[in-house]
């Protein structure tokens, strides 16, 4: 494979690491929801 080849390629595998784990962080550090239940099952 050429310079360029494995240029291209260290690239593009950073941008998709990066993108998951950015995705990763935000599903993980949402703050926890309560949910009430509805009046009519005793909430």
């Amino acid at each position: 494979m050429t310079a360029g080849g494995w240029i291209f390629m260290l690239v593009s595998l950073g941008c998709v690491w990066s993108l998951a784990g950015w995705c990763y962080y935000k599903v993980f550090t949402v703050p926890g929801e309560t949910i009430k239940p509805p009046d009519a099952l005793g909430g």
